[in-house]
């Protein structure tokens, strides 16, 4: 019997981190957004339903509200929204999207009431929010993503006190910091406590 329960308890469990699939209503929803402003999208041919996996609307006008049509998509893993004017109240729609790997928010108006609407994405592997409003308190709730190895703060006001708070980030390796607050020396305690940890795509 403990056996038998065993076994449910960790299916239980597997399912509740498997993206949800994509209703076909919801996936014809997003098509038409992207359609319309102008962006791109990918999709799986060898997966069940042909689910979409990529969405790219950056330097659309795609607006807050516009990201509720992108709510359902299950299994979708590459969204691209940099340049746009997306806030706190967009990304918001964005958190049942728990297969999410790799998120732009670069040069968007997303700051730390953001990036907590995030935290459910526990998935993520790149995060960019270059450019963005958050700040050194907002990035305690990176602590929901362990499995980022990628993260931009490049021109943010976060600064020393900020990225101190990322040790727990133990698959980290390149860490953008470029017109940020951080100095020489916060970049060297930081690098220090996550030894392949690189401050640059080139190296």
């Amino acid at each position: 019997m403990f056996f038998v329960t065993h076994l449910l308890t960790v299916s239980a469990l597997l399912f509740s981190f498997a993206p949800a699939p994509q209703a076909e209503g919801g996936r014809e929803r997003a098509v038409a957004l992207v359609e319309r402003l102008g962006g791109t999208y990918e999709v799986d041919p060898e997966a069940p339903g042909r689910p979409i996996v990529k969405i790219d609307l950056h330097g659309t006008a795609v607006t807050d509200d516009d990201l509720e049509a992108l709510a359902g998509l299950g299994g979708l893993r590459h969204l691209d929204l940099r340049l746009t004017k997306i806030g706190d109240q967009g990304v918001a729609h964005l958190k049942r999207l728990n297969g999410l790997r790799f998120l732009n928010l670069f040069r968007t108006q997303v700051g730390d009431r953001g990036l907590k609407q995030l935290k459910k994405l526990t998935a993520l592997e790149t995060l960019l929010m270059g450019g963005t409003k958050v700040t050194d308190e907002g990035l305690v709730h990176l602590k929901s993503h362990p499995r980022l190895k990628k993260l931009s703060l490049f021109d943010t006001q976060v600064g020393d006190a900020g990225v101190a708070r990322l040790t727990f980030l133990t698959e980290l390796e390149t860490l953008l910091i470029g017109k940020s607050k951080v100095t020489e020396e916060g970049a060297r305690a930081l690098q220090k406590e996550l030894p392949k940890l690189r401050f640059s795509e080139n190296m």
